[in-house]
């Protein structure tokens, strides 16, 4: 899941092209899929809720239909003007970098995880990356091509949406 997620990333920071990104994942969800069956016969030990892997045509991954990680992403395309800009070496911008990169992954690798325990770890360390994350976009304001207030936006939406599921994780 964190994999997949890393090729949405470098795709959205033109770092792949969409070719390369398909075949990635595409590999990416073989190997799911193997892990997936290789659980299915552990029925002892993990159960799986069963899931129609691969029936969506867009999507490879199950994460990649939540609302909020699709939000996560417009975080990342809302910072293309940094990303593009001779700023990406700043020491500002490479924590926001690290933090919005932060974000996706936590909350992809926390959508994969089976017991309740591990997705809220997740979720809370996607938090804490948005947390950090709105702090350092405070410090760009000033100094960034990028509309910070339609970032923050979208990053309010993504932090309203994982204190839900954290909530929920915690029933």
């Amino acid at each position: 899941m964190e994999c997949a997620a890393c090729m949405d990333v470098a795709s959205i920071r033109g770092l792949v092209d969409m070719t390369g990104m398909q075949l990635a994942k595409e590999v990416l969800r073989q190997i799911a899929r193997m892990e997936v069956g290789l659980r299915s016969s552990w029925e002892n030990s993990v159960r799986e809720e069963p899931e129609p892997y691969g029936t969506d045509s867009e999507r490879y991954f199950l994460h990649e239909s939540l609302e909020v990680y699709q939000r996560s992403l417009q975080v990342h395309r809302a910072l293309e003007a940094i990303w593009q800009s001779g700023q990406a070496r700043s020491r500002h911008v490479k924590r926001v970098d690290e933090l919005t990169t932060s974000l996706t992954l936590n909350i992809a690798e926390g959508n994969g995880r089976f017991s309740k325990i591990d997705h809220r770890k997740f979720v809370a360390t996607a938090e804490e990356a948005g947390t950090k994350l709105a702090a350092y976009l405070d410090l760009l304001v000033s100094s960034t091509p990028a509309n910070i207030e339609r970032v923050k936006s979208y990053l309010r939406e993504v932090m309203a949406m994982l204190s839900g599921l954290k909530r929920y994780l915690d029933e």
